[in-house]
This record gives C-alpha cells, sequence and structure tokens, in this order.
C-alpha cells in the first residue's frame, strides 16, 4: 500500500499570511518587531521554536510559554473565520482517495490549531491526521511522518511527502520518503528524493503516477 502524506500550513491551506498577522501582533504588544524574515526562521517549525525566537527578540520579558499561548489564541481565530483553502487541495486529495491511495495530514502545528483548519475540509477527508501534540519531537525530526506512515500501515518508502519549508521537507527526506516541495518563501536545495514544483495545482493524480510509478502498485483496492 502507499501513500501521500501532506503537509498543513502553506501546503494545503494558505495560513501563513495570517501566521504573519499574529505574530505581528503579539510582538507589538510587548514593544517589539517582528519582520517577514523573522516569519522565515519559524517557517514550518514547531511551537517551541517560535517561542525560543521571540523570546530573544523581545528580552525576555515574558515568562517562557507567553508568546506560544497568545499566538494560539490569535490564530484559532483568524484560522476559523479567515483562512483560505488553497486551489486544487480538494480536488488532489480527492483524486489520490478515488484513485486508491491512503491520505495523511501532518503538521508542526498542535493538535487545536489543526482541528481548526480540518474544519474548513470535508469530514473524515484524511485518513490520519498527525500534529505535534501526537510526537515527542515535531519537524524537522523525522518522527511526525514515520508516525504516519505507522498508523497507515504503510512502509514509509512507499509514501510520498507534500511539504512547503525546508523543515518539513528535511522531515520528510530523512524518513525516507519521497517528497514534493513547493517552495514557499524559501529556497529548496536539491535531492535525489525531492521534486520541486511551482505550487500545488501542479500535482495530479497522472503526474504523481507518471513521477511514482510505485504508487499505482501498492493503491489500496477498495478505499474506504
Amino acid at each position: 500500500m502507499s501513500a501521500i502524506l501532506f503537509d498543513m500550513d502553506g501546503t494545503l491551506v494558505d495560513s501563513e499570511p495570517l501566521w504573519l498577522e499574529a505574530e505581528r501582533e503579539v510582538m507589538e504588544s510587548v514593544g517589539a518587531s517582528w519582520s517577514a524574515q523573522d516569519q522565515l526562521s519559524c517557517l514550518g517549525g514547531p511551537r517551541e521554536r517560535t517561542e525560543k525566537i521571540m523570546q530573544e527578540r523581545s528580552n525576555n520579558v515574558k515568562p517562557y510559554g507567553y508568546f506560544g499561548d497568545q499566538l494560539d489564541i490569535l490564530m484559532l481565530e483568524k484560522l476559523a473565520t479567515q483562512l483560505q483553502v488553497l486551489p486544487n487541495a480538494i480536488d488532489l486529495i480527492n483524486e489520490c482517495r478515488n484513485f486508491g491511495l491512503k491520505i495523511a495530514l501532518v503538521t508542526a502545528s498542535g493538535g487545536q490549531l489543526m482541528r481548526t483548519v480540518l474544519t474548513h475540509f470535508p469530514i473524515n477527508f484524511f485518513d490520519i491526521t498527525i500534529s505535534a501534540d501526537d510526537v515527542e519531537k515535531s519537524k524537522p525530526d523525522p518522527a511526525p511522518y514515520l508516525l504516519a506512515a505507522d498508523r497507515l500501515s504503510v512502509k514509509i518508502q512507499d509514501c510520498v511527502v507534500v511539504e512547503d519549508s525546508i523543515t518539513g521537507v528535511t522531515a520528510g527526506l530523512s524518513s525516507g520518503a519521497q517528497v514534493i516541495g513547493i517552495p514557499h518563501l524559501v529556497t529548496l536545495s536539491d535531492h535525489k528524493n525531492l521534486r520541486i514544483v511551482d505550487k500545488l495545482s501542479d500535482i495530479s493524480i497522472k503526474n504523481l503516477l507518471d513521477w511514482y510509478p510505485f504508487l499505482n502498485q501498492n493503491k489500496v483496492r477498495n478505499h474506504g
């Protein structure tokens, strides 16, 4: 069996502009600044990395954990009311499901944020979901993708990861999966197991089968 493992932020949903808004609002509330370059330092990474950088930028004016908590509060509202699903996301997943591939959502965001994003998708759209709450180490560690493969009962070598950040691509490649990178605000380095495309709409089930013939050999015969 084979599976497609999708990242969430910036890959399936246009959440990165909302994250930048929230990050700036939180930092301005303590008299500090936050730039797009600062956001790049956190892109695709776990909450702990953002907390650490914000503590440094603000000269540790708040207890550890403050910035992550404030970001969660702001982002829950923004994700619920302002989030846009990226073009082709739902169509592509439907194509993959109809073909018989297993589908996972694998994010470095926490479970509550992930569940808010999931309200923008059909119910039970993904076979499984993995958030930062499900692993001890999040991206760039390969643990989230390895856990997804394990829960889907597939070999990681029979999986294709779709990512947009250096952090996420690193996690996917380290896991042993094939990776499709959609560079978002970053430049991705070449790797033998990395295919780079410009946008999500460049991916179709036909392209996936052309690029990764093993998907055709390992599909699920009866996808529920």
